[in-house]
């Protein structure tokens, strides 16, 4: 296919384009730490304090995909070790989830007529960016069903602290009456973005990292 080889040869080999992509996903992870960092400090302070790991979840996510775009451009060699594989799966899978979540969860806002703020439009941009991301860079990991298996099952646990420990990512108060809706949706997602990464890689044909 012309366009995707286009796309592989001139973003996806493109060193200087895979460094400006890593110090956006740096700073963007910072970010979303920050944004979630009165939750943090919430959690902290009230639970137990272990529970902090499992609640920047978006963050968390572009935090593992960063990584494995480290790996990418500082590390090429250990791209098909067997750890590895972890890291990738499981910056794929939770980048796929909690960017489609994100923008789902906004969506629901606008769809129950309350305005989005531009704060709000940027959450969906840069989401939907880090589950696209995700996608397009899995390729370059060998990735085999244990990975996956570990990544459902470490975001199924995520799931189970979210809406049983309560850390679930704070909502805008007009989702609330639909929480239980909600949390059938997370767990899905954690389902359907398993899934999807499966076939990605299955149908990935490149096979060997980027930069050389």
């Amino acid at each position: 296919m012309p366009l995707l080889y286009w796309l592989n040869r001139v973003f996806l080999q493109n060193r200087a384009f895979l460094l400006a992509l890593f110090a956006v996903n740096v700073l963007g992870t910072v970010y979303g730490y920050v944004w979630y960092w009165q939750q943090i400090v919430y959690t902290v302070d009230r639970m137990p304090a272990w529970l902090v790991l499992f609640v920047p979840d978006s963050p968390t996510a572009s935090l593992w995909f960063t990584v494995s775009l480290g790996l990418i451009l500082f590390a090429p060699k250990t791209l098909h070790s067997f750890g590895a594989g972890f890291i990738a799966a499981l910056g794929a899978v939770s980048s796929v989830k909690y960017g489609v979540w994100a923008v789902a969860m906004n969506a629901a806002v606008a769809y129950q007529g309350e305005p989005l703020v531009w704060e709000e439009w940027m959450l969906i941009g840069s989401h939907l960016g880090m589950a696209v991301e995700a996608l397009l860079f899995i390729g370059y990991f060998r990735v085999r069903a244990a990975h996956l298996l570990f990544a459902l099952l470490l975001l199924f646990l995520n799931d189970w602290l979210d809406y049983h420990a309560y850390i679930y990512p704070w909502l805008r108060d007009i989702l609330l009456d639909d929480l239980g809706a909600i949390e059938l949706f997370t767990w899905t997602m954690t389902v359907v973005s398993t899934a999807i990464v499966a076939l990605v890689i299955r149908w990935s044909k490149i096979g060997h990292p980027p930069i050389r």
